[in-house]
């Protein structure tokens, strides 16, 4: 019975992959998701979702990153306060810089770095919003990951 678990588990982290890997990806969300989901497949993890709503605060969060560039809202609050009446049980936010917006080296990034590495293998997590913006002014791009768990 266990292994036929294991091999259901196996089959349905190949299907999820499959389908969102970076051949069926319509945008760099579902890129960044892909590659998210990559790195959970690999530590035995559950595979993250989009959802709508964590999307619309990464949006906020990576036009708030060009402003001040922190764990913080540029106003001083903290940076769960972006869910503004959505809760969670778990949160958590990877911002990152980069100068080419390129979502398998961006993921890639954040694994190197052990804080990062943390919310993207974090196993409360179930959801996930990621948003990239294009600042024309320092020719940056502005990354906020966003994660969500019950």
């Amino acid at each position: 019975m266990r292994t036929m678990q294991r091999i259901m588990f196996a089959l349905v982290m190949f299907a999820a992959l499959i389908v969102a890997s970076p051949v069926f990806a319509s945008d760099i969300r579902t890129e960044v998701q892909y590659y998210v989901n990559v790195e959970r497949a690999k530590a035995g993890l559950q595979p993250l979702v989009l959802d709508n709503m964590i999307g619309h605060c990464a949006d906020v969060r990576a036009k708030e990153a060009q402003v001040s560039f922190a764990h913080q809202r540029p106003d001083g609050r903290d940076v769960k306060s972006v869910l503004e009446n959505g809760t969670c049980g778990w949160f958590g936010e990877n911002l990152a810089v980069s100068g080419v917006k390129d979502a398998q080296r961006i993921v890639r990034a954040w694994m190197g770095s052990p804080t990062h590495r943390a919310n993207i293998l974090g196993r409360h997590y179930v959801r996930m919003g990621v948003e990239c913006k294009y600042n024309k002014e320092d020719g940056h791009y502005y990354w906020a990951l966003l994660f969500a768990g019950e």
